[in-house]
Order: structure tokens, then sequence, then C-alpha cells
């Protein structure tokens, strides 16, 4: 087992999940709710989040590549593009992360499930990711990935009040500036890696 390529994966997942950075949308689409109410929130998004990136590993390539005849090539020039939109917008304009605060609402299952798991956690970024470790490194380094970010993340929602206390939004919204860039220089990165099959 290499371990060098389980904490690349990881740390590049986790910088596309991106839980610190998300920290202030968190609070506040479930400031209406109480303690316990939040937690059950969080708990439902990681659980929903663990749920769609492991369906997406396991079935996304086939449904790819036999219903819609998409290689792999493919889906990392569009998912390195799509990367590269994401961290922009975020970097910039934030109308993604606007437009998820609007559509928020008060159950907290609902609430869990969309948008904190999908598209927050779970999102287009994440998917292609685990995707894209998978076809590479195989399911057992993409099961670890997912495992240790979303085990991460989890850690982060139950002490999402402490932390924030500690962080402050500044440093919060500081750490999810410097992981758009991240996201940005590995959407160029598959970006390139795609179109360079097409001029061979």
């Amino acid at each position: 087992m290499n371990w060098l390529t389980i904490f690349k994966s990881t740390l590049i997942l986790f910088a596309i999940v991106n839980p610190i950075g998300s920290i202030p949308i968190f609070l506040q689409l479930t400031s209406n709710m109480a303690p316990k109410v939040r937690y059950r929130a969080f708990r439902t998004g990681v659980l929903v989040s663990a749920a769609i990136l492991f369906a997406f590993i396991v079935l996304g390539e086939s449904i790819l590549t036999h219903f819609f005849q998409i290689t792999l090539f493919d889906l990392m020039a569009a998912g390195g593009l799509l990367l590269l939109i994401i961290a922009i917008d975020h970097l910039i304009f934030g109308s993604l992360v606007r437009g998820v605060m609007r559509e928020g609402q008060q159950d907290p299952h609902p609430v869990g499930a969309v948008p904190i798991a999908c598209p927050i956690l779970a999102g287009p970024g994440a998917m292609m990711t685990v995707l894209v470790t998978f076809s590479e490194h195989g399911f057992l380094v993409a099961l670890i990935s997912i495992t240790v970010v979303l085990g991460i993340t989890w850690l982060i929602l139950r002490f999402i009040d402490v932390l924030y206390s500690f962080l402050g939004k500044t440093i919060c919204t500081v750490l999810s500036k410097v992981f758009a860039l991240f996201i940005a220089a590995i959407g160029i990165r598959l970006l390139m890696q795609g179109l360079s099959q097409y001029f061979q």
C-alpha cells in the first residue's frame, strides 16, 4: 500500500470538500436550530455525503462509460474545467454559495441532505475527484480518502462552535480562499491532462 499516494489523494479531496472554509456557511444554514437539531443535520450531511461518494466510485465509471460513452480523459477535462469555474467563483464572486444559502430550510434532515451533503460536501468536484482517484489508484485508496476526509469533517462539524470561536470568521474565510486556490490549480492540472490526449 502506497501511503504517499493515499496522503496526496486525501489532501486533494479535503481541499475540494473544504469543511473548514465552509464553517460560516454551515453555521448560517443552521442558525435557527437548537444544538441537538443542528448536530442531527450535520450527521445527516456526513452520512449522505459518504453514501453519494461511495456510490459514485462504485457505479460512476460504469454509468459514464456504458450509457454516455465518456472516457476518463473526457471526465478529467470536464471535471478540471468545472473545478476551475468553482474555484474562480469562490475566489471572486461567491454566487454559488449565496444561492445555496438562500435555498436553506430548517428541518435538520432535508438541510443535512441538501445543501450540506450535496452540493456543499459531496458536490460535483468531490464526485469527480473520487472517481479519478478510483480510476488512477484503485478502490482502496479512494475508500480510505473518503473515510478520512469525512471523518475529519464530522469532527469539525461536531465541534463547529468551538472551532469557529477559536478561528474566527476572518481565518475561516482566508482558509477557504487558500483552498479555492488549490482547487483552481488541481482543476488546471486535470484539464491539461484530459486535453493532452486529444493532441497526441
